[in-house]
């Protein structure tokens, strides 16, 4: 189910420091063992030649029937074996090699329903079937991140939130956080609106993986609460957020979750065809002064794709029932280009991504400031640019017994930032951040053989960081990962079983200190020395159908998780955590066990889920407030005690009138060490919210009613936050074409201008949340 709705000033070139990497191997033995798994594992897919097994095919046709017409780019996707195509400028689609036997096929295409049906696949014959897609505001979903191969998000063993291109339209933000901050299980952590990331189940940071098709950004956002993700929605074709064992496809830490953002670069795989799409998105917003447009475009000719976009977003500082929120200013530009060919069997893919953005941290140089220099303190801004250079490279539907389509994917990431101080009129630069990461992903699917279907790899991470200034926290560190990831389901009909796990090892290798910080001096910089981490992770799933309708999901998850080079090397000022950090070289690694249930329903009159979950993490590690002050900073270190995280998230829509959906959110998450029971750091409470769909042809209007509870169950040293009420009134209208759809959508927000505070929020109680404004976008898909 889903719902609704200047540059850096780094003075290398960019094809210098990608020349530069070409020395940078951390040791021979490293780069050796990544070598290794990969060839074995590419050498695999000699194994085992073609079969004689006889196959079939099916084709058919997608139409709308408000116009009666052909709808070109809609998704069909065979349930099981997670065959998945588009349909062309006609309407067509066709997928053949499907071994024989009874399978269900769903057809589904954004903002319209998703229909499903039955056929039977004979040897060496092609079956028909037809779809008819309606307008509608509840519509099922497909991903392809949650499991081993495509799936709609209902049958998933994983908990799955899929927003697709029309729910980014209708509900415009400038960052992922601030998207899916109401989400149930979701929110969101902050140093003022340009910093957000998403929280899941009450994990932050390291915990939560954010992704772009499959591979992490790069950047620095886990690191620090005043790093924020820098990818502008408006830009993605979708995004999917995956709690569950679906996350160790991907790595070690993500017990939190997995956030994938979807581009063009991700999907031409399955939407390979002849012709001209894209899409073109604008909007506004009052309380910020917000205005972006956004672009991007697909050209197919024979078996050659070519994509582009960019955009670009401006606010001003945004207002609140007290006032605006001085240096809460941002802008972010960007710009993508790629080239992909599908042959017959193998394909290949290349492509560019640029981001380059600056915004203000709110009473950042408050913190940063001596005591006695006067009452005007320093405006602190973060300028990043984040560059990626990806190529994939892969081979599909090989015929061969067991093995379907091998990719590889080359990912190399190019992080840089600085933070700026600005002090009557003059900009200094105070520290500068390089985060270079160089992301080997070699993927094999499976061929379903019986009731088996999986996938499996392996993965290497080579990532160098420096950081050179007043907050240069951790010494030069290099960081080698490699791991091998496997992922399986039986089906038996009405049971399915699934089971996975993934090998990890995470080796850091650290350069000198520099100086330490002037205010440090009553504090020990800890040790600096090399570690190194291996850990298995493994999962287990059973799945079992209640009826056409229904179906109850159970996962029992063992990872763990190597501590993060900044809990192991920190040492100074951190004003982005607000505390003086003191890293743990002798931090063990965190172990987790995790229980998740989910009950889903979905008919035509009704759907939703309901998901409770517990984790229990062995040596979580937390920053300890020690009682020491440094400067304005309390200081804390880095240490380990057990954690139990508890909690539910639920969300349902019931259709009580032909043309009326009422849709209800649930989230709430406990989080406490085992041994003595108090709360860790900045747990959210818990959220409802009430909504409505109210239709009337293209039209549809939706009111929407968040509530958040008191948050007084706090950390050690963190205040409390009281509940809120906040009001939301959203309309859009929708005109969909066989090749075109425009969205027009207006939503007012915060209507009662309530004041309240996000208690995620690293300056909660110095800045309320944004106060009462509108929004208008309109969006063109064209296909």
């Amino acid at each position: 189910m889903t719902r609704r709705d200047g540059c850096g000033g780094d003075s290398r070139s960019f094809q210098t420091r990608l020349e530069a990497l070409a020395p940078l191997a951390p040791s021979t033995r490293s780069w050796s063992r990544s070598t290794l798994v990969l060839v074995l594992l590419l050498g695999l897919t000699h194994v085992g030649i073609l079969t004689a097994q006889e196959t079939g095919a099916v084709r058919g046709t997608v139409t709308l029937d408000v116009i009666d017409d052909p709808v070109h780019g809609a998704i069909v996707l065979v349930i099981g074996p997670g065959r998945v195509t588009t349909t062309d400028e006609r309407g067509h689609f066709e997928i053949d090699d499907l071994p024989p036997g009874a399978y269900e096929l769903l057809a589904q295409r954004e903002h319209l329903t998703a229909a499903r049906q039955m056929v039977t696949i004979e040897p060496r014959a092609t079956a028909r079937v037809n779809f008819v897609l309606q307008l509608s505001p509840v519509h099922e979903e497909v991903t392809v991140t949650a499991s081993a191969v495509a799936e709609s998000t209902f049958d998933a063993f994983n908990v799955v939130t899929t927003l697709d291109s029309f729910d980014l339209a209708t509900n415009i933000q400038g960052t992922i956080g601030e998207v899916l901050e109401n989400q149930p299980g979701i929110a969101k952590r902050s140093f003022g609106p340009g910093t957000s990331r998403p929280i899941i189940r009450g994990f932050d940071g390291d915990r939560v993986l954010v992704m772009q098709d499959g591979i992490r950004t790069g950047d620095l956002s886990a690191q620090s609460a005043d790093h924020g993700v820098s990818i502008d929605p408006a830009s993605l074709e979708r995004l999917e957020i995956v709690r569950g064992p679906a996350t160790l496809l991907y790595g070690s830490n993500a017990v939190g979750g997995v956030v994938n953002a979807i581009t063009p670069h991700e999907s031409f795989l399955t939407s390979q065809s002849d012709g001209f799409r894209g899409q073109v998105t604008t909007d506004g917003s009052s309380a910020d002064s917000q205005a972006s447009a956004n672009g991007s475009f697909q050209l197919g000719r024979q078996r050659w794709q070519l994509w582009g976009g960019g955009g670009s977003r401006r606010t001003d500082d945004y207002d609140t029932p007290e006032g605006p929120v001085v240096n809460s200013a941002r802008r972010l530009d960007n710009g993508r280009a790629g080239v992909g060919y599908l042959g017959p069997t193998g394909f290949f893919s290349a492509g560019y991504q640029i981001e380059d953005g600056r915004y203000g941290i709110p009473f950042a140089g408050a913190f940063e400031s001596e005591e006695g220099e006067g009452d005007v303190a320093p405006l602190i801004d973060l300028d990043h640019r984040r560059q990626s250079v990806r190529v994939d490279v892969g081979a599909r539907g090989l015929g061969l017994r067991w093995l379907d389509t091998v990719r590889v994917a080359v990912s190399y990431l190019d992080w840089h930032h600085e933070e700026i101080e600005t002090e009557d009129g003059l900009d200094r630069i105070g520290t500068t951040f390089d985060n270079e990461s160089v992301v080997v992903r070699a993927e094999l699917d499976q061929r379903p053989v019986g009731r088996l279907s999986g996938k499996f790899g392996a993965w290497s991470l080579r990532r160098d960081y420096l950081s050179v200034g007043e907050e240069a926290l951790a010494p030069p560190t290099t960081q080698t990962a490699l791991a091998a990831f496997v992922y399986e389901e039986l089906n038996f009909g009405r049971v399915r079983v699934q089971f996975s796990g993934r090998l990890e090892s995470n080796d850091y290798q650290v350069d000198r200190r520099a100086a330490v910080h002037r205010d440090a001096q009553a504090l020990v910089p800890p040790p600096v020395r090399n570690r190194d981490f291996l850990g298995a992770s493994g999962s287990a799933g059973l799945q079992v159908d209640l009826g056409a309708s229904g179906t109850v999901v159970a996962n029992l998850t063992r990872s763990y998780r190597a501590p993060a080079l900044e809990e192991l090397y920190n040492f100074g000022p951190h004003v982005g955590n607000l505390t003086f950090e003191v890293g743990n070289p002798d931090l063990e690694r965190e172990a987790s066990l995790g229980f998740d249930l989910s009950v889903r329903h979905q008919s035509s009159g009704a759907r939703g889920e309901v998901n409770v979950y517990v984790y229990d993490i062995d040596d979580f590690v937390f920053p300890a407030l020690t009682g020491d002050v440094i400067g304005r900073l309390r200081a804390a270190e880095f240490r380990q005690d057990d954690s139990r995280f508890t909690g539910l998230d639920a969300q349902g829509s019931l259709r009580v009138h032909e043309a009326a959906w009422v849709d209800v959110g649930l989230g709430f998450v406990d989080a406490t060490f085992i041994a003595s029971d108090q709360p860790l750091p900045r747990i959210p409470p818990f959220q409802a919210h009430v909504s409505a769909d109210l239709i009337f042809r293209g039209l549809t209007v939706s009111p929407e009613w968040i509530w958040t509870a008191d948050q007084d169950h706090v950390f050690e040293g963190e205040t409390t936050t009281t509940g809120a009420s906040v009001l939301n009134v959203g309309g859009s209208y929708v005109w969909p074409r066989a090749h075109a759809a425009h969205i027009f959508s207006v939503r007012g927000y915060n209507l009662t201008n309530a004041l309240y505070r996000n208690h995620t929020s690293f300056i909660k109680d110095l800045a309320p949340e944004i106060g009462r404004g509108v929004r208008v976008s309109y969006s063109l898909r064209f296909f």
